[in-house]
C-alpha cells in the first residue's frame, strides 16, 4: 500500500456532484481533493463504464479510489460497480458506496490517509449519523 492518500469520486445524478462539490470546497476550500462525474439524463453502464475505468487507473496513486454514489441501482451506481470490478480485476483497489450525502463527503476529505476498508466504514457512518429528526 502506498503513503498517497485514497482518490474519491464522486459519481452521481447531475447535478448533485457539482453541488456536493461546493459543499465541500466552502468547508476544505477550492482545492478540496474531491473528483465529481455528474451522471447526464440517458447514461448507460455499457457507455460509461470504460471512461470511467480509464479515469480511475488515471486517478489511482496507489492507495486506492473510493467511489461515492447516490441511488443503488440506477445508472450512476451501476457505472460505479462496473468500473470497480474491471477495476479490482486489473489491480487496482477500489469500493463503491451508495447514498453519497453532504457529510459523508466531508468525512472521508477527512480521513483519507485511511485504509480503503476504514474509508469505507467512515464514510457510511459519517453518512448515516447525521440523519436525525431535529424540529
Amino acid at each position: 500500500m502506498s503513503d498517497a492518500p485514497i482518490v474519491v469520486v464522486v459519481v452521481v445524478h447531475a447535478p448533485l456532484g457539482a453541488a456536493l462539490k461546493s459543499v465541500a470546497e466552502h468547508i476544505y476550500g477550492e482545492h478540496a481533493q474531491l473528483t465529481v462525474i455528474d451522471v447526464l439524463p440517458g447514461a448507460c453502464a455499457d457507455d460509461s463504464t470504460g471512461s470511467l475505468l480509464a479515469r480511475l487507473q488515471k486517478l489511482d496513486q496507489g492507495s486506492g479510489v473510493l467511489m461515492l454514489t447516490d441511488l443503488p441501482g440506477a445508472s450512476p451506481a451501476n457505472i460505479c460497480m462496473r468500473a470497480c470490478g474491471f477495476a479490482k480485476a486489473a489491480g487496482t483497489q477500489c469500493q463503491v458506496i451508495a447514498g453519497v450525502n453532504a457529510a459523508m463527503v466531508l468525512r472521508v476529505l477527512n480521513y483519507r490517509a485511511s485504509s480503503l476498508d476504514e474509508l469505507s466504514r467512515v464514510a457510511m457512518e459519517g453518512a448515516t449519523q447525521t440523519i436525525k429528526r431535529v424540529d
